[in-house]
């Protein structure tokens, strides 16, 4: 994740975008194999999906439940 997309979308309050950025991030970080930051990042897209009350939170809160992160 480039941080200066991050920060873009932060300054514009573009919790889609954060959300997305987030997700990309967490993602890539369990595909390389790194649960814990993987999920570190599914977190802070769960919480701004449930912000925005996007679809995607149901997707992102299964994926945690999955491993061990969601009861």
């Amino acid at each position: 994740m480039k941080s200066d997309d991050l920060l873009t979308a932060f300054k514009q309050g573009d919790r889609r975008k954060i959300m997305q950025l987030y997700w990309d991030q967490g993602v890539e970080q369990l595909a390389a194999g790194d649960e814990d930051a993987g999920c570190f990042y599914l977190v802070h897209a769960y919480v701004f999906a449930l912000e925005e009350g996007a679809a995607e939170a149901e997707i992102i809160r299964r994926e945690l439940k999955k491993r061990g992160r969601e009861a």
